[in-house]
Formats: structure tokens, C-alpha cells, sequence
């Protein structure tokens, strides 16, 4: 019997499902630390050093300026990263992480991988890598 072919809405709608369900698990778990999915995305970067200004920071991560700014200004707020004027740049300010914000990224960190084990515990081994290599070269179009 020939496999059907695989209907590319109905694929890009479970994706977008697998996406919400993944993102609000993530961000239910790691509730206790105040830090959500897209807190952590702009913390470990920043943490990472390969970005400094916001602008960088934003193009890194595909996140438009004013929803960076909400974010950025959120951190800021709590003691999560600072800005600072840049030493190369006079006219730019560059992201810091605090101590504090290491300390919570980190503990989010363990949580959101409590959270993608479990949803992950519908899979065995082989498919968790089958699914990994696949998702991996799906977006690795996106820097190609």
C-alpha cells in the first residue's frame, strides 16, 4: 500500500500546535522563576556573548524592536540584565546579565527540561533523535 502524501497545511498546523503546546508547558513549569520561554531566549543569548546591543540582540533572534524593548525593559525591571553604554559606540547600550539573572536562567533552564521530558515521554530514544535531526534541518534552512 502506498503512503499518502502529506498534506503541508496540515503539517505547518501541527507544527504550530507542537509549538504552543511545548512554548506553555515550558513557561507553566519555570513559572516559579518569573522567567518565560521568551525571557530565557533573550537571557541565554546575552549570557552567551556573541550579541551586545539591542539591535544585535534583536537580529539574533528574530524579535522585532518594540517587542525586544518590552522585553529588555521587563528584565531591566527585575534585576535581570542592565543596560550599559557601550565603549565602542557612545550613542548605543549594550545588554548585561546580572547575577541575578544568571541565577534564575539557570533555574529555568532545569525546569524547561523537566517540562520537554515529559511532553518528550510519548517518544522512545530513536524517535526523540529522529525528531531532533528533522526539527534541526528544518530550521537550519532559515540561516541558509
Amino acid at each position: 500500500m502506498e503512503a499518502q502524501p502529506v498534506d503541508p497545511n496540515a503539517l505547518g498546523m501541527l507544527l504550530n500546535r507542537a509549538h504552543r503546546l511545548a512554548r506553555a508547558h515550558a513557561n507553566e513549569a519555570a513559572r516559579p522563576t518569573g522567567i518565560e520561554l521568551q525571557h530565557a531566549g533573550v537571557l541565554a543569548t546575552v549570557r552567551a556573548g556573541r550579541v551586545r546591543s539591542q539591535r544585535e540582540l534583536g537580529a539574533a533572534l528574530g524579535v522585532d524592536k518594540s517587542t525586544l524593548v518590552r522585553i529588555v525593559d521587563d528584565l531591566e525591571r527585575r534585576n535581570l540584565v542592565r543596560r550599559q553604554r557601550s565603549a565602542d559606540d557612545r550613542r548605543a547600550y549594550e545588554i548585561v546579565i546580572t547575577k541575578e539573572g544568571e541565577h534564575r536562567l539557570a533555574e529555568a533552564d532545569e525546569l524547561f527540561a523537566e517540562a520537554m521530558t515529559g511532553l518528550l515521554q510519548v517518544f522512545d530514544d530513536a524517535d526523540r533523535r529522529r525528531l531532533h535531526d528533522l526539527l534541526s534541518r528544518f530550521v537550519a534552512q532559515d540561516s541558509a
